[in-house]
């Protein structure tokens, strides 16, 4: 929003002018929340990939004599690099 969109405020149902330093404090926190957009998109990532993580894929992940296979641990190390990458970004 532009400074413009600040001067006002409704409080009990009333519109309530605001300071300049009000206004600073509107500008300042939606300036924080957008430049953490990367790292909520991130977190929101790692979230979605740890979800996917379920006991039949950690089964299938385990040693062949355990139920596993190769191809379960393949899938398992490819999720981790995923993680690992949205990691980087926070």
């Amino acid at each position: 929003m532009a400074r413009s969109d600040y001067r006002h405020a409704m409080v009990d149902g009333k519109r309530v002018d605001l300071t300049e330093t009000e206004i600073d404090a509107c500008v300042a926190a939606e300036v924080a929340w957008a430049a953490s957009a990367t790292t909520r998109a991130a977190k929101r990532a790692i979230s979605n990939f740890e979800a996917e993580i379920t006991q039949r894929r950690q089964r299938e992940a385990g040693a062949d004599d355990a139920g596993g296979s190769q191809a379960g641990r393949d899938w398992m190390k490819a999720q981790e690099a995923k993680i690992a990458t949205e990691r980087g970004k926070l």
